[in-house]
């Protein structure tokens, strides 16, 4: 193990928080400096200057200063020769960022909990860059392009599974919806958009309609999702780019559709009502198709096992099921007809009440681990907001987890959002002069001026707030994303100087704009 030598300056409140977190430290050695000043983020540029001038800097690898500092320490480092960095924001990201120093990582301008986060993203970048140049050289029926003219998205072994992002009911809705779901799913980090058709319910001249509109206003790559032969036929003729779905019963009605469209096969036959339960009937027929639409000239085929709903049906079975695949297609005997699969991890998520991005942060481990080829998620619901961003972050977080072969955890990527992995330290408390409060204040004084509507728009991304006067007259609308600025400009434009309001504003527009941040439904006073 490599000690480094390490001191760290403080202001004065944080100084015993801080005392008790290196304690927690065994790896390296840690000094803990106090400087003459109340609050860590004030320490300045010349305070620091001064401690350094001071102190034996050969015994010292590294002067850490507080995150929250808003000067570069850069000149100081090259005054003195010693490496001067900024550490974490908070005390209690301390043991973390020791557990994964650098020096040479931390930085003189950004947090070093930033930084190791950008830091984790970065690495990321360079290992899908890398494993997509190698998956390039070698093309095959299980590691090959999506729509190499469209895009350089491809879907093999050992690259991060892009995701599919469905509008569900899709022809049913206005072109207006369907293009703010498009642009909302790929600012979220979709990889394809995907139609959703109504089972029952053909409409092949809607889907021509909307591939030609996605397709007119986005460069994204497009899939269809539907058992009809009318409306798969329609988005073939207008450059449909996947494929969902062919069986069993359905197949032989697409033998003569070009053969380098992805197409997802399914072990089921849903015109007869068949849907194989046992796992082993599952992989046969999966198996049994691939042969037969290789023969037939087919060279994109993704085959997907059927992920279910926990408890009813169960999950477990259909896990079995993938893993039963990627167990058999692995052999020598069946290495020929091996596929990338497909995984809808909406079937899990959408069918829970629980929170969504924990379940997709799992699910991705699962993905991961099954060298799944690709992913298939929604955001119908409410509770859904925001799942494919917490998707695609979690397939990150995994992936680079499996090339450092280690847990996802402390990877430089997190994405934590109504909890956290740490907390911090509670000061001392002198008995006296405590104040508590009991029982909330429940009089309500009018504001003379007006009274505030607020409103979050998930899909613009920003908070909307309504002024009106108290004879319900609308006078201002101020819109932006963060509570901070919205409430300084709501200051600046004198709209309210009751200090009630004042208050009462604040913590209704911090709620709002965490439940902006978490897609959470944000409603006034709840």
């Amino acid at each position: 193990m490599i000690y480094i030598r390490i001191l760290i300056l403080t202001g004065e409140q944080s100084f015993p928080i801080l005392k008790k977190t290196i304690e927690q430290i065994k790896k390296h050695i840690i000094d803990l400096h106090r400087v003459p000043v109340s609050i860590s983020a004030f320490i300045k540029e010349n305070m620091v200057k001064k401690v350094v001038e001071n102190i034996d800097i050969d015994n010292y690898d590294l002067v850490l200063l507080p995150g929250f500092i808003q000067w570069d320490s850069a000149n100081l480092e090259k005054k003195f020769g010693l490496k001067i960095r900024k550490g974490p924001e908070f005390a209690s990201d301390l043991p973390w960022v020791m557990d994964n120093l650098d020096i040479n990582q931390l930085s003189t301008k950004f947090p070093a909990d930033k930084y190791l986060q950008k830091t984790g993203r970065n690495k990321y970048e360079e290992i899908v860059q890398k494993n997509l140049i190698s998956a390039k050289q070698s093309i095959d029926h299980s590691n090959f392009f999506i729509n190499e003219n469209k895009s350089n998205i491809m879907i093999g072994r050992n690259l991060p599974p892009p995701i599919i992002a469905e509008i569900v009911n899709c022809t049913l809705k206005s072109d207006q919806k369907i293009l703010r779901k498009v642009k909302h799913y790929l600012n979220s980090g979709a990889d394809v958009i995907d139609i959703g058709c109504v089972s029952n319910n053909p409409k092949p001249h809607r889907v021509a309609e909307i591939i030609d509109l996605i397709q007119n206003r986005y460069d994204c790559l497009i899939s269809i999702d539907s058992m009809n032969k009318n409306e798969i036929l329609t988005a073939i003729e207008h450059q449909i780019d996947i494929i969902l779905s062919l069986d069993i019963g359905n197949f032989e009605d697409f033998l003569n559709i070009p053969k380098d469209i992805p197409i997802v096969i399914l072990p089921t036959n849903i015109n007869k009502g068949f849907f194989p339960k046992n796992p082993e009937q599952r992989v046969e027929n999966l198996f049994n198709l691939t042969k037969i639409l290789m023969d037939k000239g087919f060279t994109k085929i993704i085959a997907d096992p059927l992920l279910e709903t926990p408890i009813s049906p169960g999950i477990l079975n259909s896990l079995q099921a993938y893993y039963l695949y990627y167990l058999k297609s692995s052999q020598k005997k069946y290495n020929h007809l091996k596929l990338p699969m497909f995984f809808g991890v909406s079937n899990v998520v959408e069918l829970m009440d629980i929170d969504s991005i924990g379940i997709n942060g799992l699910l991705a481990s699962f993905a991961i681990e099954l060298d799944i080829g690709i992913l298939f998620t929604v955001e119908h619901s409410t509770k859904m907001m925001n799942g494919v961003r917490e998707l695609k972050e979690a397939v990150k977080l995994n992936y680079l987890s499996k090339n450092n072969k280690t847990p996802p955890i402390n990877q430089g990527i997190q994405y934590f959002k109504a909890k956290g992995k740490t907390s911090q330290d509670k000061p001392d408390i002198m008995e006296k002069n405590i104040l508590k409060v009991e029982e909330p204040i429940e009089t309500y004084i009018p504001d003379d001026k007006g009274y505030f509507k607020i409103y979050v728009s998930h899909y613009q991304k920003e908070i909307c707030v309504l002024f009106y006067s108290n004879d319900n007259l609308h006078k201002k609308t101020v819109i932006g994303s963060e509570a901070e600025a919205i409430s300084k400009k709501i200051m600046e434009l004198n709209l309210t100087n009751n200090i009630y309001h004042i208050n009462y504003l604040g913590r209704e527009l911090k709620k709002a704009e965490i439940c902006l941040d978490s897609g959470k439904p944000y409603i006034q006073d709840e």
